[in-house]
């Protein structure tokens, strides 16, 4: 949707920003950037992005509601078919917005594409299902549909979430065909897989750095999906939590022997070849994923063994924590210049400013909240009233 030089514009430009406030350029290295990467698009910040997104929201939801509510149609047919129409009209208006006033990550553009989806989804179903589709058909046809639309939303607008509602939607498919639970497991282990595969081999080398930001974020994604469908502890504690231990396969009976054993070695591979991988690749997002994986695999340890859990059991799992960042800190700070093979434990970028910070709205609400504590005119001295010889209220409701 977007010409590809004016996206890379703008990752140079928030790449070079913080370099600048991180005082690894001068501001003459940062204007002179500045003045070849020069950005058409119409762009505006994250607070005002939200609120433009749900402003607009409510305003389409309230032109379909009051459409309907005016001409009160029966029949199913009918609303599927206005909806699928409203849908076709928010996607026009969103290619317009972006196309003729380069509407760029601006909210409105993004609010439309959302609702066009959503709708154009919620219609397909409700003419399905009147044209004799059963239950579990649609469960498997209205998640292609929304994984296929959020994608093509995501190829022509570029949102990440649209990437990641696709992926999603397509998770929910293999649990719709009534099969074995390993077998449940391993077509989504498989599909997860398949995507994974096809987002490295369009990652390449030659790429924009923009499009490779955005590969690395989404094969994040990938990865924790692929670490939760084989980890099958970590999905149990959702069973837990619903009182339902066969709606996500938590009980160990469940698998095969070989099949749950395969895991609880997958749980340790996956977040070793993630880390392994983010460093060789320099993907500070796979490393994070990665570490937060290995974590997960040490606290669902003993339930794959079934270990007897106690409640000192965080606490160390906190304390080896703890030691290890201690010394990959100290290992990287007895390097030349604090760091080894070009990693550092200092925090040398600073993060961009987003606006409005949570601190700005609670130095806001400060002074009402100060407020409201406030006792009422006169509430104090009613207690002290009628004493003598400094009895401070003895002769009152003290």
């Amino acid at each position: 949707m977007y010409p590809p030089q004016q996206e890379e514009n703008i990752y140079i430009r928030q790449q070079t920003q913080a370099w600048r406030r991180s005082g690894l350029i001068t501001e003459e290295q940062l204007s002179a950037i500045n003045e070849h990467t020069d950005i058409q698009l119409r762009r505006t910040n994250l607070f005002f992005r939200l609120l433009f997104f749900v402003f607009t929201m409510l305003g389409a939801g309230a032109v379909v509601g009051l459409f309907f509510w005016l001409l009160d149609f029966k029949d199913a047919d009918i609303i599927a078919v206005m909806l699928i129409c409203f849908g076709a009209a928010f996607y026009i208006a969103a290619e317009y917005l972006a196309g003729k006033y380069l509407f760029y990550r601006h909210g409105v553009e993004e609010a439309l594409v959302v609702m066009a989806m959503v709708l154009f989804c919620a219609g397909c179903g409700i003419l399905l299902s009147e044209n004799h589709l059963t239950l579990t058909q649609l469960r498997i046809v209205v998640p292609a549909l929304l994984a296929i639309t959020a994608c093509w939303i995501y190829l022509r607008f570029g949102f990440l979430y649209a990437a990641g509602i696709s992926i999603v939607a397509l998770s929910f498919i293999p649990f719709q065909f009534n099969l074995s639970p390993a077998a449940e497991r391993i077509m989504l282990f498989s599909v997860l897989c398949v995507i994974f595969v096809f987002s490295l081999l369009a990652d390449k080398p030659d790429l924009e750095d923009f499009r490779k930001n955005r590969y690395a974020k989404i094969q994040a994604c990938l990865t924790t999906a692929i670490y939760l469908t084989v980890n099958l502890q970590i999905m149990g504690l959702f069973g837990l939590i619903s009182m339902d231990r066969h709606a996500v396969h938590l009980n160990p009976q469940l698998f095969p022997p070989s099949i749950y054993w395969l895991s609880y070695v997958l749980t340790f591979l996956v977040p070793i070849a993630a880390i392994y991988w983010g460093i060789k690749s320099r993907k500070r997002i796979i490393i994070t994923v990665g570490i937060v994986m290995a974590c997960v695999t040490l606290a669902t340890n003993k339930s794959y063994l079934g270990w007897t859990r106690y409640a000192w059991d965080p606490a160390i799992l906190g304390i080896i924590l703890v030691g290890l960042s201690l010394i990959i800190t100290r290992w990287l700070n007895s390097g030349v210049d604090q760091r080894r093979f070009g990693f550092t434990a200092r925090n040398i970028l600073k993060p961009e400013e987003g606006g409005i910070t949570p601190a700005d709205v609670a130095a806001a609400l400060t002074p009402g909240v100060i407020e409201t504590q406030q006792p009422p005119a006169g509430a104090q001295e009613q207690y002290f009233k009628g004493g003598s010889s400094g009895g401070g209220g003895v002769e009152g409701k003290f």
